[in-house]
């Protein structure tokens, strides 16, 4: 009889196994575990403030040096750069720290036993981490980029020359400079995944990301022109964040601000294929 009792609670034992393994509950799980850590408001802070202190120090300098500025400096002026710029260059330096512990904090503390003793499923896992933190930066990446350019523009109003909303490429460089902000955060998550440390993995991206643009330098000029366009950072920054039509001219040898979008998105969906790769083959 009691083997029958227990053959009879077997299936909805399975059913309730099955449950506590769905994709919903993994993310409710994962979004709660990423904001009980200071660390992720601590990021997140530096990087909304990064970016507007930026477009302060700048736009505040354009004001005051607008009376003594030649009309040809005052006709290259870009105002929405101006606002934005920042975001693009500082909030890629902070979404690293974030992208880097969201999956290495796990290991370290080996909490990750525990995650996947709740979560066999791997993949599920990975991607619920992954869609969690992308959900997040996407959201406050966004509203960073916005916030820096209506408190540039603010400061701006004086000189009477800054941009609008609808004006001819603004909202293209405002989400352009936030979309390579969350890019660059979820490329760090995969590599993340696939070195499993902290230090590892901020100095893999860092080197990937800032340094290897400078050695390519080092070649000659025609080489480093047709190299530039597909290493991953390069010098895009000022690009995406440019509302005007500067970009081909002073960026000939580069995609175009989506083409370069495109580039990053290219290494980050190669980051992140690593990382399922390495989680799946490796012991936790």
């Amino acid at each position: 009889m009691t083997t029958a009792i227990t053959e009879r609670a077997r299936p909805g034992a399975r059913a309730a196994q099955r449950k506590r393994a769905g994709l919903a509950g993994t993310l409710r799980s994962e979004l709660t575990k990423m904001f009980s850590v200071r660390s992720t408001y601590y990021a997140l802070a530096l990087l909304v403030l990064a970016a507007i202190a930026w477009s302060i120090a700048d736009c505040a300098g354009v004001a005051h040096q607008w009376p003594h500025m030649p009309p040809q400096a005052r006709a290259g002026l870009d105002p929405t750069q101006d606002s934005v710029l920042g975001l693009a260059l500082l909030g890629q330096l902070v979404i690293v720290v974030l992208g880097a512990l969201t999956i290495t904090s796990e290991y370290s503390t080996q909490a990750i036993r525990t995650s996947l003793t709740v979560m066999p499923r791997r993949g599920v896992l990975l991607s619920a981490k992954g869609l969690v933190f992308g959900v997040v930066a996407t959201v406050v990446a966004f509203a960073a980029s916005f916030a820096a350019f209506f408190i540039g523009q603010a400061m701006l109003a004086s000189t009477h020359a800054g941009s609008a909303l609808s004006g001819p490429g603004v909202l293209r460089a405002i989400a352009a400079s936030a979309i390579v902000v969350v890019l660059t955060g979820l490329f760090t998550y995969g590599i993340g995944t696939a070195l499993r440390s902290t230090a590892g993995t901020m100095t893999a991206v860092y080197g990937l990301l800032f340094l290897l643009p400078q050695l390519g330098r080092a070649l000659p000029t025609p080489w480093y022109d047709d190299v530039l366009r597909w290493i991953p950072g390069g010098q895009y920054d000022g690009m995406i964040s440019s509302s005007g039509g500067a970009g081909p001219q002073l960026f000939p040898h580069m995609f175009g601000v989506w083409g370069e979008v495109l580039v990053l998105a290219g290494y980050t969906v190669a980051a992140l294929a690593l990382g399922a790769l390495v989680m799946h083959r490796r012991d936790a």
